[in-house]
């Protein structure tokens, strides 16, 4: 299989170190996984990339970053007992869609070019000025709970599609859609805040906006519908407070109105959500 390696010059230009790679261990449900896996034990805080075809895949927490960062979808993959998020696009052009990414958030990367019959070359970027809290931020707890609510998004859209055919008012899936916008839009925010301020302010954020997320995502199996909607959108008010904060802290920037925006959109489709679940059947 031929792939586009990085030549001499471009590996001394991006400080980029090359090795034979790690072994992979067999009968694993994703042995590219386990390749992923290995490699970020080395290297904790750098995007990590595995070749799979003509594919780079990332997983778990870079396939966040990544999806974040970039907008790259994320799928959920893997068997029941050990699920994975990847992300993927062509191997060919990964140094044009990497480098970019390095220019703009400086965040270094490890790149495993090749296969599982022949063997991996990897190869690893060291970023003097490399930006590791991107990474530092994406804990365990965080690719967890991506993982539970994109396998409760599954069971939920086996039960949502009936109810769509069935029910042409859709406020509901509006008020989903309206959640994910202002959920993709927050953490991008989080991700690119200072050390000091992500950690208090920001995981305060992170924290009320992944109860919001969930609760929307539980709500086509939830039995007592009203009571999940009134925690709902106490969180909702809740956001709107830590949203109203951040004009007081002074190194904190981004598109403040307009995230106030979303979530003050999110509140009044909740309320009309609210509306229609109070009234007779």
């Amino acid at each position: 299989m031929n792939t586009v390696h990085p030549t001499q010059d471009e590996q001394q230009q991006f400080r980029i170190s090359a090795f034979k790679g790690i072994d992979v261990g067999l009968g694993q449900a994703d042995p590219v996984a386990s390749i992923s896996a290995k490699l970020e034990e080395q290297y904790p805080n750098h995007l990590i990339l595995v070749q799979a075809g003509k594919f780079l895949h990332g997983y778990d927490r870079s396939a966040h970053a990544l999806n974040v960062l970039k907008q790259y979808k994320v799928k959920l993959v893997g068997t029941t007992d050990t699920p994975h998020i990847r992300v993927g696009f062509p191997a060919g052009n990964f140094k044009k869609r990497l480098w970019s990414i390095v220019d703009e958030f400086s965040i270094p990367y490890v790149v495993a070019l090749g296969s599982k019959e022949a063997g991996h070359t990897v190869y690893v970027s060291e970023n003097a000025v490399g930006n590791s809290p991107v990474l530092a931020a994406i804990s365990k707890d965080v690719v967890n709970q991506i993982i539970y609510d994109m396998q409760q998004r599954g069971e939920m859209n086996k039960v949502t599609t009936k109810q769509m055919l069935s029910n042409p008012d859709s406020s509901g899936f509006k008020l989903k859609s309206q959640a994910q916008e202002l959920d993709i839009h927050l953490m991008q925010d989080i991700i690119k805040m200072p050390r000091d301020i992500r950690v208090t302010y920001g995981e305060n954020v992170r924290v009320c906006m992944a109860r919001i997320m969930h609760g929307i995502f539980a709500y086509g199996l939830e039995l007592n519908k009203s009571v999940l909607l009134g925690k709902i959108s106490a969180d909702v008010d809740l956001l709107k407070h830590y949203l109203a904060q951040a004009p007081r802290l002074s190194k904190l920037k981004f598109a403040f109105e307009h995230r106030v925006g979303l979530a003050v959109e999110l509140g009044r489709l909740l309320g009309g959500v609210i509306r229609s679940a109070k009234e007779p059947a």
